[in-house]
């Protein structure tokens, strides 16, 4: 048991370096198999392995895009853009997931979803 804490920790730790180098990947003109790339790199990087291949979703696509090594779709201004990763040490994954708008637009779902957790971890307690 003691291993497998140790294990998600390294992991969360990793996940959590990652997610800012990760959100300045997200520009006009990016390359979402770039990003993809790149995340995963860092993932390795850091000590991880990639839990799954890199998810970029634009806009109405909701969820578990990955690109392939073909894709040319590049991120354009006031994009809604999902990105979801996930870092494995030994079998253990920590997943994360992010949602922001390409450039200065703020969205008010990401801004609600935002608040919602922000309010969900105050009111967890033990038991």
């Amino acid at each position: 048991m003691e291993d497998a804490l140790k294990f998600y920790e390294k992991a969360r730790k990793i996940s959590d370096s990652i997610l800012p180098f990760a959100k300045k990947l997200v520009v006009e003109n990016a390359h979402i198999l770039d990003i993809a790339e790149k995340i995963e790199e860092k993932i390795e990087e850091r000590g991880g392995k990639p839990a799954f291949p890199v998810n970029i979703s634009i806009n109405n696509i909701a969820a578990h895009y990955t690109p392939s090594s073909d894709d040319p779709t590049t991120l354009k201004q006031g994009d809604l853009v999902k990105i979801d990763y996930g870092v494995q040490v030994e079998g253990y994954i920590w997943d994360r997931a992010f949602s922001m708008i390409v450039g200065d637009g703020k969205n008010v779902l990401i801004e609600a979803a935002e608040k919602s957790v922000e309010r969900a971890l105050k009111a967890i307690r033990p038991g």
